[in-house]
């Protein structure tokens, strides 16, 4: 027997999809959106949220009104990561399809706007990659550190606990500082970081030393990772004539606290064009608090994996040569790639998979690969195409 739809309800559908096509799917751009929203924007989005929720149609959960009614940047952000976030996103459409006309709601609008173009991610120079596997060097004691790195040359004579110096041919000079290591005195800073939103300046006068001792002539670029990006801060902060000695100052996954008592000595930068920041969207650490708008010089990424992944160094370019940003279809296709693998073979025609079919020893005196067309192969074929 046939099924009909009333009018009314194919009208409610055909609105639904309208509205849902409006907000894009894709995590990163969702992630790369909700990272830049100010407080002012999240402000107004909050408050257009409870202004609609007694009109909200029946596909907006109670979970999504709430979330929104409460958003802040990190809850949108770990929204906007999960793999089934349709809940989310729904109401994020609706929201953004009852936005007035006119100025207010440009960063809501721009979502709207990401929808529309490929994404495109923040870029990574090839000096930032190199500069975290130098950072890399850094957690290694003194004696392990290589003395040539790519083309760089270790500077034992400045090496501490925390910091090591590399210098190259082309008059460059950079200051690597470590982060946490599992001991005591680490875990303290971290802590520290934590409550006072900064550590002790360990190292200010260990960057001094090494700016005293530099040639006129010389560019010094400083660069840190986690514990060691508020370790260089906190040095800048106690004396500003050291970061008015350095081209540029490099923050990979920097520690922010969002239950710090004062503000974030990392936070106190994000305006500064001289401090650029690495930070991937679902590292806990370096979201805690990224300040009004987020850093003016700043890469996001977003690695979908593990969340203590997020916070390793090696995925801005350290010794495994960092990772590529994949998107769900690319992690879907290496899944089933993975899977197709592990297939059993069937090795004698009748049907039913065998084992695994063995590689099979090429003879030494193949070359890299074998054509084989078959025992019917008639070679003059061959001949009779090109005659023709």
């Amino acid at each position: 027997m046939p099924h009909y739809r009333s009018r009314s309800r194919s009208r409610k559908i055909r609105e639904k999809k309208r509205v849902r096509a409006q907000v894009p799917r894709d995590r990163r751009k969702l992630s790369h959106w909700a990272v830049r929203g100010s407080h002012k924007d999240y402000q107004k989005l909050r408050d257009h949220a409870t202004k609609l929720a007694p009109k909200r149609p029946s596909y907006v959960t109670d979970g999504a009104l709430d979330l929104l009614q409460n958003a802040n940047r990190r809850s949108l952000i770990e929204a906007s990561a999960e793999h089934d976030n349709h809940w989310f996103t729904d109401g994020l459409a609706w929201l953004l399809d009852q936005v007035p006309s006119g100025v207010g709601f440009d960063w809501f609008k721009r979502l709207g706007q990401a929808g529309l173009k490929p994404f495109r991610g923040d870029h990574l120079s090839e000096v930032d990659e190199q500069y975290a596997r130098i950072v890399n060097e850094a957690y290694k004691e003194s004696e392990g550190r290589d003395p040539t790195f790519e083309h760089w040359k270790h500077q034992k004579e400045f090496d501490s606990d925390y910091i090591t110096v590399y210098d190259n041919e082309d008059n460059h000079r950079f200051v690597a500082v470590r982060g946490t290591k599992m001991n005591m005195k680490d875990l303290g800073e971290d802590a520290l970081i934590g409550l006072a939103g900064r550590p002790h300046n360990l190292i200010g006068d260990e960057i001094r030393k090494v700016l005293d001792n530099t040639e006129p002539g010389r560019t010094v670029d400083v660069g840190g990772h986690s514990l060691g990006t508020s370790l260089i801060l906190t040095a800048f902060d106690n004396d500003d004539s050291l970061q008015d000695r350095v081209h540029q100052t490099y923050l990979y996954n920097p520690a922010m606290s969002p239950l710090a008592l004062s503000k974030n000595v990392t936070q106190q930068y994000v305006d500064d064009d001289r401090v650029r920041y690495f930070i991937d969207l679902l590292d806990p650490v370096s979201v805690g608090d990224l300040g009004s708008k987020g850093p003016k010089n700043v890469v996001y990424r977003t690695s979908y994996r593990n969340p203590l992944h997020s916070h390793q160094l090696t995925q801005w370019g350290g010794p495994d040569g960092g990772l590529l940003e994949h998107d769900d279809a690319q992690l879907e296709k290496e899944h089933l790639i993975h899977k197709k693998a592990e297939l059993p073979y069937d090795r004698d025609h009748d049907g039913v998979p065998d084992d695994p079919r063995p590689v099979e020893k090429a003879p030494e005196t193949a070359d890299d690969f074998v054509l084989d067309f078959g025992n019917e192969f008639d070679s003059g074929a061959w001949q009779v195409y090109w005659n023709e």
